[in-house]
């Protein structure tokens, strides 16, 4: 089972151009695994069930992209671990979590981190800014992503960089005044628009 966990806020071209590259180096679909209360980072500035909203409609027009909302039956913080744990209820599937070096650098402040290597593997792409990839504790490095389909415990580097985008820059790019139709599909612009999301505090 590939899982791809973000914020999602808003949901950009970037999550979708490496979903879809890993969708098809290993020949699956992939879970866009939404956060509701995403811990180690700021409180998101739209609400969950705008999110969530973004999301399905990016994911509507391709069937490869599964938007995935999993943890919201969870009370509280949730945790990958833990996450993994009750989905390893539902599926007998070796978990793939796909992400950005930059968040590889944190996976060591992860809950029960040093557990992580037990229950899945990583399909990772590098970012602009974090271009090496130092492994975490005991996970091991592979040369071909379908291995991470075999077992836990593995490490694979997309040739591929993911695209110099993010929620972030998205944020601040509406609240400066700036187009940012290009960065989104054209279903999530509208929907960002008609919500009036990301403008700033003194809008109307």
């Amino acid at each position: 089972m590939i899982l791809f966990g973000g914020t999602f806020d808003p949901v950009h071209r970037g999550h979708l151009h490496a979903a879809r590259i890993a969708g098809a180096q290993l020949s699956c679909t992939i879970h866009l695994l939404i956060a509701p209360r995403p811990q180690l980072r700021p409180p998101c500035a739209a609400s969950y069930a705008d999110r969530w909203a973004m999301l399905q409609l990016a994911c509507q027009p391709d069937s490869t992209l599964i938007p995935f909302d999993f943890e919201t039956s969870v009370p509280g913080p949730t945790h990958t671990i833990a996450t993994l744990e009750r989905l390893r209820q539902t599926t007998d599937e070796n978990f793939v979590w796909i992400l950005g070096s930059d968040a590889l650098m944190k996976v060591h402040l992860w809950y029960r981190a040093e557990e992580l290597h037990e229950r899945l593997s990583f399909f990772v792409f590098r970012r602009p800014e974090f271009m090496t990839v130092d492994l975490p504790q005991n996970f091991l490095h592979c040369h071909d992503a379908c291995e991470l389909l075999q077992r836990p415990g593995l490490i694979y580097v997309s040739p591929s960089p993911m695209l110099d985008l993010s929620g972030t820059k998205i944020r601040d790019m509406r609240k400066q005044g700036k187009e940012i139709e290009s960065l989104v599909t054209a279903s999530v612009y509208d929907y960002i628009i008609s919500k009036h999301l990301y403008e700033p505090k003194d809008s109307c």
